[in-house]
């Protein structure tokens, strides 16, 4: 199963992991990403003004002390030393590692004395900040928006000379590679998203996966499979702990169900006992008793025929009416216990059940012989079929087939009646008042078979009973 082609809905438990874990996980990292760069931007710039300013003073410091010895050394007035004079080269050689910057020297006139590094035309140097200021004996640094991502420019007067000592450099040279948090960024962003995508593997693979594999095992062990959570499915202990306890609760399903088994069988048995007991006295004793009587009837209607007309038509309709009863204790007998059954077979008792109700039967197959109580529970499903299809189908086109194959056996009850709609679960006919229905499902699964209804609203109802011969150990005739 692939763990990304889960369906995605806001209120699914992998939207949850993805909203509460992994996006918090990922907005924070990157929150902390653009607050760490501004903030170290912030600090750099403060850290590079301070710096350049202090080496700003202590260069124009230098110049002008060795402009005094020099002016000292040689007799000339201050004002006299040229920067020529002066090894500027050496004094102005300190740069920052990795620095692209600019130094310019410039006396009150704007003409530069000294440079280092790209220079620009004097006319340009003399417009930019900073050197009106350092002329007027101030100094300082800031920055401009120039350049790139803007230069860093620090000014100081020399003192006693009327010059000048501008410092320019790029922004973006002063920050080594090394600690640009800038540069880092997109690395902690890769990261972010990297520590994403494993927290959503590790929320898909041992917390959803599992769980719907879970939620798909719970709805087979609906279906009657109540081995699906036997084996391990993996995901973190909570989820193993769970199946392990749901695992238990449908051994201890099983079990209560193999009791109830057991005891509707013997239900079962006890009743086709009770009703083969019944059955047995109504044909054997009511029967016979009736037939005694009618020939009672018969022989005073003979001894009274011929002197009393009229007395001879009511004991003719006395034998009529003990007719009619020992044709319904007949019927009630052949309900209670299915002496058809037991003297010509099943294919016969079905036949002649539905004859009784005008069903059109059939077979299909090689008709072969099965256990007792495999006949007699098909016979009872179909006669009940049967019985729901009369009384409630409002139809008189009911059609009734048993096929015979190899490795099952089918019986089908279909009628073309006004239906009715089956629940998803057949527990839940017992709500809706349909227990035959419930009865012949039980029955079903006695005999290890499994009993389906097909039905709608106006499109009639099918019944199908199917039953495994090797489960119902099939007995071929000799």
């Amino acid at each position: 199963m692939n763990i990304w082609s889960f369906s995605f809905s806001i209120h699914g438990l992998r939207a949850q992991v993805l909203l509460w874990t992994v996006l918090p996980l990922t907005i924070l990292l990157i929150i902390f990403a653009f607050s760490g760069v501004n903030s170290h931007q912030r600090s750099m710039r403060a850290l590079a003004i301070d710096e350049n300013t202090r080496l700003i003073g202590a260069l124009s410091q230098i110049i002008a002390t060795e402009a005094e010895n020099f002016a000292l050394k040689n007799g000339v007035m201050l004002t006299a030393v040229e920067a020529s004079d002066l090894n500027l080269n050496r004094m102005l050689a300190v740069e920052h590692p990795h620095s692209e910057g600019t130094v310019v020297l410039i006396d009150r006139d704007g003409r530069v004395l000294f440079s280092r590094g790209t220079v620009p035309p004097t006319d340009v140097v003399r417009d930019w900040e900073g050197v009106t200021e350092g002329l007027a004996g101030r100094s300082g640094a800031f920055f401009t928006s120039e350049g790139q991502d803007g230069d860093v420019m620090a000014y100081s007067p020399v003192a006693n000379t009327g010059w000048v000592l501008i410092i320019r450099e790029a922004w973006h040279s002063l920050t080594d590679p090394l600690i640009r948090f800038e540069q880092v960024t997109p690395f902690i962003l890769l990261t972010a998203t990297i520590i994403s995508l494993l927290t959503l593997y590790f929320g898909l693979r041992y917390v959803v996966r599992p769980l719907s594999e879970l939620g798909v095992r719970a709805n087979q062990i609906g279906q009657g499979q109540f081995n699906a959570v036997a084996k391990p499915i993996g995901g973190v202990k909570e989820i193993e702990d769970l199946r392990i306890t749901l695992h238990d609760m449908t051994q201890r399903l099983q079990s209560s169900q193999a009791a109830l088994h057991d005891y509707l069988k013997a239900i079962t048995e006890t009743q086709e006992e009770e009703r083969a007991r019944l059955g047995r006295e109504l044909h054997d004793e009511t029967v016979q008793t009736l037939i005694a009587l009618g020939h009672k009837a018969q022989m005073v209607q003979r001894h009274y025929e011929r002197s009393s007309p009229q007395t001879g038509e009511h004991i003719n309709e006395l034998r009529e009416m003990v007719a009619e009863g020992i044709e319904e204790v007949r019927r009630f007998s052949r309900a209670l216990h299915p002496h058809y059954l037991e003297e010509l077979g099943l294919v016969m008792a079905l036949e002649t059940a539905a004859k009784e109700v005008g069903a059109v039967f059939s077979i299909r197959g090689s008709v072969y012989a099965m256990k007792a109580e495999v006949e007699l529970a098909i016979y009872r499903i179909a006669l009940e079929a049967l019985n729901n299809a009369r009384r409630h189908a409002r139809t008189d086109q009911i059609e009734v087939w048993l096929e015979f194959k190899p490795d099952e056996v089918r019986l089908c009850v279909e009628d073309q009646g006004i239906g009715f709609e089956v629940p998803p679960q057949f527990n839940e006919l017992t709500r809706t008042g349909h227990f035959g229905l419930m009865g012949m499902h039980e029955r079903a699964q006695l005999v290890h078979g499994h009993l389906s209804v097909i039905s709608s609203s106006g499109r009639g109802t099918r019944i199908l009973l199917t039953i495994g011969s090797t489960l119902a150990e099939p007995l071929s005739f000799t």
